[in-house]
């Protein structure tokens, strides 16, 4: 079969959605299907273009037997404002249509969204190459947009992408989302459940072994043997919250013995340096973002792993570093929503603790609590790797992914023609 992948992101870029879906297309290629993508220049999570890359409208590069067409995208210097965000999105769903145009034709069309616009894109392809569309969807980019405060509630911006969001989702052959939180959401805007596949993240877990070898993060980065190391990894926007990670640093900033360190990149890291800054927090390490090799080895280097979301945010977003934290085989720390499908997660699979969101006294409660209940927070991590292990692994999730998607492609153009 032939399938086309639409997707903003991809290797060699580490964070945001990128490797998973290289991790899809390099397994439906090892299963001896043609998979053709579309994607944008490498530039998360710094929002800069990488070098090597710049200056260019398109490229082709072949990554792991996988032909890959990246396609222009207007990266803006400030990707906080709504406006700007909105050109970033429309820019690549613009060029990936252009370039999909010219990939020929296709058995199943995947988008990956965000953008929400590439849903728009997908379609049109389509239309023009008579295949079926499936909609990936790892954010709910109108709820996310509104939990940040970037589209007032009612707005027309919030109004257009709503329009958009039922008209894909009403022209898409099959929709995946990655948490059952997700499903619930969709079905909610009358989306047939039916339509509707859970087809979560997933992990290798060779990689993130659980006896990953120590590669001297602490000693390379000034941090005692003997410390309590509570982390955050990951991309520094808006949506994650991690104000709250500063403040709870500066409740131990007169306290010997723990450490709070924040490694990444992302548009919200200036700010939380210049607040760590203004506050004198000595306790707390800005890290950039590590080589992804080293990933495994960096998380078990900490004692707590953290994940800190907006208050609004809520079933909006369902954090990939969670599975990479639990793979860790680390407690984790959850300042988010009780009742937000990260929350409920957690909780359920009692695999670190949950507390108030935007709440850093609760935040640094908690770390209190699990300094000083070893046994507990151990239990905790390994909770974690066994859920791992039973409902994340690379090898089972993809196949299940692979055999939906053969068949859509097959089936009856009738049942998903308009």
């Amino acid at each position: 079969m032939r399938f086309l992948i639409l997707g903003l992101n991809y290797i060699p870029e580490s964070t945001s959605i990128g490797p998973y879906t290289a991790d899809l297309a390099e397994h439906l290629r090892a299963a001896g299907h043609e998979v053709r993508v579309v994607t944008g220049f490498p530039m998360a999570p710094q929002w800069r273009v990488w070098e090597g890359y710049r200056g260019r409208w398109f490229m082709r590069e072949e990554l792991g037997g996988v032909s890959v067409l990246r396609s222009f995208l207007y990266v803006p210097a400030d990707p906080m404002r709504t406006l700007n965000r909105i050109l970033f999105d429309c820019s690549f769903a613009f060029s990936a249509l252009l370039g999909g145009i010219f990939q020929g034709s296709a058995d199943l069309i995947i988008a990956v969204s965000p953008p929400l616009q590439l849903g728009l894109t997908a379609w049109l392809l389509g239309r023009i190459k008579r295949a079926p569309v499936f909609l990936h969807v790892q954010d709910l980019v109108p709820d996310a947009a509104i939990a940040t405060g970037r589209m007032p509630q009612g707005g027309l911006a919030v109004r257009v992408a709503r329009s958009v969001e039922r008209f894909v989702y009403r022209r898409s052959a099959g929709i995946g989302v990655i948490c059952e939180g997700f499903k619930r959401n969709l079905v909610s805007r009358n989306v047939p459940a039916e339509k509707i596949q859970v087809l979560p993240n997933s992990l290798d877990l060779e990689f993130v072994g659980i006896e990953s070898k120590d590669d001297g993060f602490r000693l390379n980065n000034g941090i005692g043997a003997d410390e309590f190391l509570v982390m955050y990894s990951g991309s520094i926007a808006l949506k994650h919250g991690l104000k709250t990670f500063v403040d709870a640093a500066a409740e131990f900033a007169a306290e010997e013995g723990v450490v709070f360190s924040l490694v990444g990149e992302g548009p919200s890291r200036d700010d939380l340096l210049a607040r760590a800054r203004g506050r004198n927090i000595g306790n707390l390490r800005f890290l950039p973002l590590q080589p992804r090799g080293s990933l495994p080895a960096q998380l078990r280097a900490a004692n707590v792993l953290a994940i800190t979301q907006q208050k609004a945010v809520g079933d909006a977003v369902f954090p990939g570093k969670l599975l990479h934290y639990m793979a860790a085989g680390r407690p984790v720390l959850a300042a988010v929503g009780s009742e937000s499908e990260t929350g409920r997660f957690v909780r359920d699979h009692r695999v670190g603790l949950v507390v108030e969101p935007e709440n850093p006294g609760a935040l640094a409660q908690a770390v209190r609590f699990l300094k000083e209940s070893p046994a507990q927070a151990a239990q905790m991590g390994k909770n974690g790797r066994e859920v791992v292990e039973r409902m994340f692994d690379r090898k089972v999730v993809l196949d299940v992914f692979r055999r939906h998607l053969e068949s859509l492609a097959t089936q009856d153009p009738k049942v998903w023609r308009e």
